[in-house]
């Protein structure tokens, strides 16, 4: 389990990494494109989903971890396209011209569309997010048992990184909770 634990840190890290480094490559060329200026505010969200499941073990589910690997595959693309959009702006003005004469705007289109898709795959990952059942316990046969105090407590992060409530919180929300603050089987049914 500890082996498990540290891979799964690692791999936030890397995504966490990867997207302020992303940050810093998009403030080299910001001044290339007002089209590219609009991709600051969904990194930054990005990377408070990224840390919220980083903070979050209970978010850390199998799903999830997919969805940061494809996030971190896209963001060394993008990184790669970004530096070499600044690597031609650092040229002469004479070279910066032509080069902008024959393929700047095909270039900046090419960024654009990877920030479209690095965008695409963090709103694939706030759903994964809120539709995650967390605090729960037990089986299908067995029956289950949700841990409210576990479920109000990630809910109220998401909430407050996301905007959203996890969709499981919604419904416990509106069933019966018993004095220890565990849902039972019998009202989780509709969850499953």
């Amino acid at each position: 389990m500890i082996g498990g634990t540290a891979a799964v840190s690692q791999l936030f890290g890397q995504a966490i990494t990867i997207i302020q480094k992303i940050q810093d490559a998009r403030a080299q060329v910001h001044s290339a494109s007002d089209r590219l200026n609009r991709y600051q505010g969904q990194l930054d969200t990005l990377l408070s989903a990224l840390q919220l499941v980083q903070n979050e073990p209970e978010l850390q589910t199998p799903p999830i971890e997919k969805q940061v690997e494809k996030i971190i595959t896209l963001g060394e693309e993008l990184q790669r396209q970004l530096d070499a959009f600044a690597a031609q702006l650092s040229r002469s003005k004479t070279k910066q011209y032509t080069h902008a004469f024959i393929s700047g705007d095909k270039d900046e289109r090419e960024l654009e569309n990877a920030f479209i898709q690095l965008d695409r795959a963090k709103v694939d990952l706030n759903a994964l997010i809120v539709t995650t059942h967390v605090g729960l316990s037990g089986s299908l046969r067995d029956g289950f048992t949700a841990a409210l105090a576990v479920v109000q407590r990630v809910d109220r992060n998401v909430q407050r990184v996301l905007g959203e409530r996890l969709s499981m919180a919604a419904y416990l929300e509106e069933r019966h909770v018993d004095g220890d603050g565990m849902l039972q089987s019998e009202d989780y049914a509709g969850l499953c």
